[in-house]
């Protein structure tokens, strides 16, 4: 049961953490635009530091209206902040506003390599030079993807526009949450947990990544199967998927057991998403997927950090089928552990969360925005595990940077290490039989 709220004045912790916080966002902004990585990197992980105590105090400590307010008012100021660095993070932005500009010229961006002749009177100076594989990849994005990009370039076309889609799908995500709070009767200070984390401030927010739409779509779907709409939930689970597939896989969690309305409204949904592009593109909607994959390493195996190290020291490592194969009938069981050990229309954020860390983990993440899905779950079952893993995801902005930090070191100790614990935690639970409640 959650106290009464408290209406004095703010924590001073919080309060002192946020003045941190917003010193270290200034730092990291200047680092990105003028020095190398590094100096980022470790303004990042002393954000994190601060960011865990500041965990801690709303974890522990009794409902504070005023709180929430801090919390989400210092929760913009940094976004803000964030977004004042130029995207030297990543280029993929620079694919999205690319990809918006030619749908806005009424060209099919899965059939179309930027490269391409015809599209020679759309190239500028800034976006075009500097998109990644622009003589061979058409898009890799799905379609709810594209919509978004052509949203965006109707506000502008530059990474401007996309920042604003994005910064707006964190506000989807942020009130998500607090519903999600608010219906678990629990304080709604622990949005804190996602709002205050690094990883939606830089990733989402600043460099502009389309999984803060994934995310936002995947928590509106949460909060919709939390109230019974399980026919809301499959067409808003649907459009996650299509934003950026990874939702796909908390489908057991969420699935009110044996019901019809979400499998019929998510599979109508999704055909309904697809039509305006498959109509040109045919099968040719998958775009550059299958290609981008093989370039991560995943079709020969390496892509996949277990594989990696164990081939790297010479050791016997199962091929990439293989490894697939077994990490599919894991999740498989995760999937079906999820489905069967709760009441039919039940919602267990500890499932989600397992489901969600496990999928991550198995299928080796090689760039920190791909954990920024994971932290929201953590609002209602916190993992020390995926919690800290989220916040060491930023050091893989390191291996190929700097010599201290290889590729090797990343993923033996501290992806191993986190591996473990997530294990631990997932027999811990498996032992308990999944019937603790949420506290």
């Amino acid at each position: 049961m959650v106290k009464p709220a408290e209406t004095s004045a703010v924590s001073a912790p919080l309060c002192a953490v946020s003045i941190v916080l917003l010193l270290l966002t200034c730092v990291g902004a200047r680092e990105i635009e003028f020095r190398p990585l590094g100096i980022y990197v470790v303004t990042a992980l002393l954000h994190g530091l601060f960011y865990l105590v500041a965990v801690w105090w709303v974890w522990t400590r009794p409902a504070r209206l005023r709180d929430v307010l801090l919390i989400l008012v210092v929760a913009v100021v940094l976004r803000g902040i964030a977004m004042t660095a130029p995207a030297n993070l990543t280029t993929d932005g620079l694919r999205y506003v690319w990809d918006g500009r030619i749908q806005w010229a009424g060209f099919n961006p899965y059939l179309w390599v930027p490269a391409d002749g015809a599209l020679a009177h759309l190239r500028d100076a800034v976006i075009y030079p500097n998109i990644n594989q622009k003589e061979t990849a058409v898009t890799i994005y799905p379609p709810v993807a594209e919509m978004l990009f052509i949203l965006a370039n109707a506000i502008s076309d530059s990474l401007r526009g996309i920042q604003v889609v994005m910064a707006a799908a964190e506000v989807v995500t942020i009130w998500a949450v607090l519903a999600w709070l608010k219906a678990g009767n629990l304080p709604r200070e622990r949005v804190l947990i996602y709002a205050w984390h690094p990883i939606p401030i830089w990733e989402f927010s600043s460099m502009a990544h389309v999984d803060s739409a994934a995310t936002a779509l995947l928590m509106l779907t949460i909060v919709a199967v939390v109230k019974r709409r399980q026919g809301l939930a499959g067409g808003l689970l649907a459009a996650a998927v299509l934003t950026k597939y990874f939702p796909i896989v908390l489908a057991p969690a969420l699935w009110r057991r044996w019901g019809w309305q979400m499998p019929v409204v998510f599979i109508v949904t999704a055909l309904v998403l697809y039509l305006p592009y498959a109509v040109g593109a045919g099968t040719g909607v998958l775009g550059f997927l299958g290609k981008h994959l093989d370039n991560e390493g995943y079709g020969a195996g390496y892509g996949f950090h277990i594989i990696w190290v164990l081939r790297d020291y010479g050791l016997w490592a199962p091929s990439g089928r293989v490894y697939v194969a077994l990490a599919m009938t894991i999740l498989g069981a995760f999937g079906l552990w999820a489905l069967m050990r709760r009441r039919a229309d039940e919602v267990r954020a500890e499932h989600l969360v397992m489901l969600a860390a496990a999928f991550t983990f198995l299928t080796s993440p090689h760039y920190a925005w791909y954990f920024g899905w994971l932290i929201p779950l953590l609002a209602r079952h916190m993992s020390p595990a995926v919690l800290g893993f989220t916040l060491l995801a930023v050091l893989q902005n390191t291996p190929g940077n700097d010599t201290w930090l290889t590729q090797n070191l990343f993923y033996a100790t501290i992806f191993g290490g986190f591996l473990v614990m997530l294990a631990a935690e997932a027999a811990w639970m498996l032992r308990l039989g999944s019937s603790a409640k949420v506290r």
